[in-house]
């Protein structure tokens, strides 16, 4: 597979049959969608999309041009990746990732939203640092406590228990980027072992689930996409080491 963006004037890749997802490589929420795949153990393809100089075809699969968009039969898609992952999970019951549990599963939504302030002290963090307030950093550390505090009472290796599940593939890709903001000189938005002692466990049990380490990056390379990006130039192909071997050519202009 090609870590190659496609952008505006690229043609889209021939359908093959199987799902297909259309995403960006750094894209926190499609790396949600990703993740569930890879935790079906579905055959998927894997198309990334440059989000800055968009392909004209990515509208056909998501109005607004945002990803993940799922192509689920030729033509035919759903996008945004909690709705994904859901269809995901109720299309393809083998080895279900939600709980059985209906209050389980409210208490799991409910966790991801109090996380979500945690999310957007991250993105002014690292890409628009100017506009960060010491507030900010207070709910950064608020969502870090509440999902230590959740983990405590839970008492499962995982959120989900004792196997990964949406939940986990939910919140983990902000956790993977929260670990590059360090690198980056937010030494306040660091996640101490000390303060975090559980926290950090889990973040390491997560590095070795299957589904997580084939799509894993290393803090200093989600660092390095961060600075390209806050520079206004982001480097969507960085990771790019291959031939466009399986994509038709680009047009040529006339």
């Amino acid at each position: 597979m090609s870590e190659k963006h496609l952008q505006t004037g690229d043609v889209l890749p021939p359908y093959s049959g199987k799902l297909r997802l259309f995403a960006m490589r750094f894209c926190p929420y499609a790396e949600r969608s990703v993740l569930v795949l890879n935790a079906k153990k579905l055959d998927y393809d894997l198309v990334f999309i440059n989000l800055d100089h968009k392909p004209e075809w990515i509208f056909q699969f998501s109005p607004k041009g945002t990803v993940p968009a799922l192509e689920y039969e030729q033509g035919k898609a759903i996008f945004d990746s909690n709705i994904i992952n859901v269809y995901l999970d109720e299309k393809y019951p083998d080895a279900p990732l939600q709980a059985t549990d209906p209050l389980r599963r409210a208490e799991d939504k409910m966790l991801v939203e109090n996380f979500s302030g945690a999310q957007s002290a991250y993105y002014t963090a690292a890409f628009n640092a100017q506009a960060l307030q010491p507030n900010m950093v207070e709910n950064y550390h608020k969502g870090l406590e509440g999902l230590q505090k959740e983990m405590e009472s839970r008492g499962t290796k995982f959120l989900h228990g004792d196997e990964a599940g949406l939940v986990d593939f939910t919140i983990w890709p902000f956790l993977e980027r929260f670990l590059a903001l360090p690198l980056l000189g937010k030494t306040e938005f660091a996640i101490d072992s000390a303060k975090y002692g559980l926290l950090t466990t889990y973040i390491e049990a997560m590095k070795t689930v299957p589904a997580v380490k084939a799509y894993y990056l290393a803090a200093e390379t989600h660092a390095k996409f961060t600075e390209s990006r806050a520079k206004g130039d982001p480097n969507y192909n960085m990771l790019d080491t291959s031939a466009v071997c399986c994509m038709r050519p680009r047009k040529k202009k006339e």
